[in-house]
């Protein structure tokens, strides 16, 4: 076989099938209670995060999120959708006709620009994030792109990945180096 047709089997669905990458599960359990994670403060005053998943393949993550009460987040641009199902509380947008209470869900499309407000009860959401949030300052300059691998960082400063689902190819995509 040449070695032209080589590169072309590495390429074709079977050769992916068979070595499509790998994240090592290692001592990580299937299932975790997410009481085992501390909160980790988030990216604004009276925001927590518990890690659950980190995607550093696609980018993709999910958390716990708590909010406290009558807190207004900082004005945010979603660059991917964000699902959240809202598990305790009540959140709102800068309109404030529409709430989400505890059983509500909502997707935070790509490309939606707003500000969250919490009631007096504040928030506790189960969220996945397909991708990252840009967060702005009070004069509307971008301040910070939070995707994957930034919640992967504070969480870890935190101490509180020991039971976080990371996502990373240990070989298969990388294999297109050699």
């Amino acid at each position: 076989m040449s070695g032209n047709q080589n590169v072309q089997n590495k390429f074709s669905p079977f050769y992916w099938m068979k070595c499509p990458g790998d994240s090592p599960k290692g001592t990580r359990k299937d299932f975790i209670n997410p009481e085992w994670i501390p909160w980790t403060n988030w990216l604004m005053p009276g925001t927590y995060f518990k890690l659950l998943l980190c995607d550093l393949v696609s980018g993709n993550f999910t958390m716990l999120l708590k909010v406290d009460p009558n807190i207004q987040a900082t004005t945010h641009w979603h660059l991917h959708n964000t699902e959240a199902f809202i598990l305790d509380g009540c959140f709102y947008y800068e309109d404030g006709d529409d709430k989400g209470h505890a059983g509500y869900y909502t997707c935070e499309t790509a490309g939606s620009v707003h500000t969250p407000f919490t009631t007096p009860d504040g928030c506790l959401m189960f969220a996945i994030s397909h991708g990252p949030i840009a967060g702005y300052n009070d004069d509307g300059e971008l301040v910070v792109i939070a995707d994957a691998r930034l919640h992967y960082y504070m969480a870890r400063e935190n101490n509180a990945v020991e039971h976080t689902t990371v996502i990373d190819y240990a070989y298969g995509s990388t294999h297109l180096q050699d």
